[in-house]
């Protein structure tokens, strides 16, 4: 493997294998930095029969830097074909790995013949023919002493799986070419060297195998996707309801599934694009889309894109999901697609998954996005393989049309949305049935994969390929002559300029980290402006309200006091007409008791 990431696609077999009796060890390029290196341990402590080990890195020695020179130059003559004319962006990418003078040479008038063309390629494939092997890898093999050699991905640009092949044929190994994604016969490099057995996911990688590389067709096996088996029988371990709640999301109604991409470098930041996306959705003429949720997944490779991104200001937006490197993680990933009413993305192999599991996949094809989806082979493959799976539209008004007529139809919309199974058909079927499953949808591809292997093994070992003589004259005739070369051309001419353009490359990612950062402190000052905005807003409406209260508070007081002032002179006139009655009473009193008292006495003295 040339990294870890290629566990993703051989776990089931290294598993199945592991369980047949078999021994395997993982000779791994390098690490991979998006989490597989905990699925790696779990599949070591589960099967003791598994070992690994690291070093198979791409080796330093002369001859293998004259061998990867040769190599891309072929390589970039194969992108000069007619039939890559559409695709530019792949000439373009293969055009960055060669160098100068000898990309020069390649665009002359003369080599746009395709005679000539063939015949340049033709020297190139004898030189490195000529060429000695890796003494690295060559050391690795004879320790090893396996009993077949199974190579993936082999056919990226430059790799140094080449020289595994080449170095296992030499010794009479068994071989084994896996092809490890639906882009990898179509946009990389070519095959040399013909390994005994070349395993496909479908018919449509075998006619590219044939064609494109020249592999006979009795030397392919077509054994269907096995990293999808899982998606064919994975089951929800949790309800809808628990599932919307768990990444913030109304169980209402169906929710639009967006799954982001991995996309070339120097192509648009696919967060601002989904941000742009997500605007058009809430003012689109579709009322479904208006409202409808979202649940983002972002690239595992491209997180960092999305720390600067705010979605707050969006109602019913959630961005939920990690690279699915263990159960939990797969389960999550399994039911984001399960629990969608349809599937949104530029260029991603979440696609064949939302096929597989039944949903509408949806994209919309764009300029600023045409590099990674038109531009490239394998895109083509989900419009034309078994009747097509996705739907693609080239305006914001029809990719809503065709989305929101997604959300209504029969069975999906209420199926998502209460988490049973669909009533209808799904969409894409055919898809899943030539491009991931071509024995069948009920035959997993696992299975089909590790017969193949038994067989092979059961093959007779190949004769060991000697370097014949001739190739052995010329390479004592190229050793001084490439060494001249190099010592006057230099990064002109020998892959030294790899080292430069990996220079320059890393100069270009730090440029786009510093702008990403500048971007996002802009934003962070933006952000912090609106919230000192908002707080001073916040706290006038506070100040306001405090005055209001104090206001009613006052005036409360004075209507208290007033009621008090009031009580008290109610009080003080009860009081006086109190007094005022007694005194009345008194006096009254008194007159009559001196009443009484003169008309007694008169009496008493007549």
């Amino acid at each position: 493997m040339r990294h870890l990431g290629s566990l993703r696609v051989y776990e089931p077999v290294i598993r199945e294998l592991a369980a047949r009796g078999h021994e395997l060890h993982l000779a791994l390029g390098r690490a991979e930095a998006l989490g597989w290196t905990t699925a790696l341990d779990n599949l070591v402590a589960d099967c003791p029969t598994v070992t690994y080990s690291w070093g198979s890195a791409s080796p330093a020695a002369f001859w293998a830097e004259v061998a990867k020179t040769l190599r891309l130059w072929a390589d970039y003559l194969r992108y000069l074909e007619p039939a890559y004319d559409p695709y530019p962006k792949l000439k373009q990418r293969a055009a960055e790995k060669v160098p100068p003078r000898l990309l020069a040479i390649a665009n002359r008038p003369a080599f746009q013949n395709p005679a000539n063309r063939r015949r340049l390629t033709g020297v190139l494939r004898v030189l490195e023919r000529a060429l000695p092997g890796v003494p690295q890898i060559e050391q690795e093999l004879r320790e090893a002493r396996p009993d077949l050699v199974l190579i993936t991905p082999l056919v990226y640009l430059g790799s140094s799986q080449f020289e595994v092949l080449r170095a296992a044929l030499a010794m009479g190994m068994r071989t084994v070419f896996c092809v490890g994604s639906w882009d990898h016969l179509s946009s990389k490099a070519l095959i040399r060297d013909m390994p005994q057995r070349v395993l496909v996911w479908n018919e449509t990688q075998r006619d590219e195998a044939v064609q494109l590389h020249g592999v006979p067709a009795d030397r392919i096996v077509v054994t269907g996707a096995q990293c999808y088996d899982d998606w064919f029988t994975r089951v929800p371990s949790r309800t809808r309801a628990e599932f919307c709640r768990r990444v913030g999301l109304p169980a209402d109604r169906p929710y639009i599934l967006y799954v982001c991409s991995a996309l070339f470098w120097g192509s648009p930041v696919e967060a601002e694009f989904v941000i742009r996306w997500l605007h058009a959705l809430r003012a689109s003429r579709q009322p479904e889309l208006r409202d409808a949720p979202v649940l983002i997944r972002p690239h595992p490779a491209r997180l960092d894109e999305w720390k600067s991104v705010d979605l707050t200001g969006l109602r019913d937006v959630s961005l939920y999901g990690s690279n699915p490197v263990d159960p939990a993680s797969k389960d999550d990933y399994f039911q984001s697609l399960h629990y969608s009413g349809a599937v949104v993305g530029l260029n991603t192999s979440a696609f064949i998954e939302g096929a597989i599991v039944g949903r509408p996949i949806h994209t919309i094809l764009l300029p600023e996005f045409h590099d990674n989806q038109e531009g490239v082979l394998h895109f083509q493959y989900l419009f034309t393989v078994g009747g097509g799976a996705l739907r693609a539209g080239r305006s914001f008004e029809e990719h809503h049309e065709q989305l929101a007529a997604s959300l209504r139809s029969t069975g999906f919309a209420a199926a998502a949305s209460a988490g049973q199974p669909d009533t209808v058909s799904p969409p894409g079927q055919g898809f899943v049935r030539a491009f991931v499953r071509p024995h069948g949808l009920d035959r997993a591809a696992t299975p089909i994969f590790c017969d193949t292997v038994d067989e092979v093994l059961r093959m007779p070992a190949p004769a060991a390929e000697p370097t014949p003589l001739r190739f052995l004259l010329l390479r004592g005739a190229m050793s001084p002559a490439f060494r001249l070369l190099r010592a006057v051309y230099g990064a002109d001419l020998m892959r030294d300029d790899w080292s430069r353009k990996e220079r320059q490359r890393a100069l270009q990612k730090q440029e786009r980290l510093r702008e990403r950062e500048q971007r996002r402190r802009l934003e962070e000052e933006q952000r912090r402006a609106q919230q000192r905005v908002r707080a001073a807003k916040a706290a006038a409406r506070a100040a306001t309200q405090r005055a209001i209260l104090e206001e009613r508070g006052r005036q409360e007081a004075l209507k208290a006091e007033s009621k008090r002032a009031r009580s008290r002179a109610k009080a003080a006139r009860t009081r006086t007409r109190r007094r005022a009655a007694m005194r009345a009473r008194v006096k009254h009193g008194f007159l009559r008791l001196l009443h009484g008292w003169r008309s007694g006495d008169q009496g008493h003295v007549g």
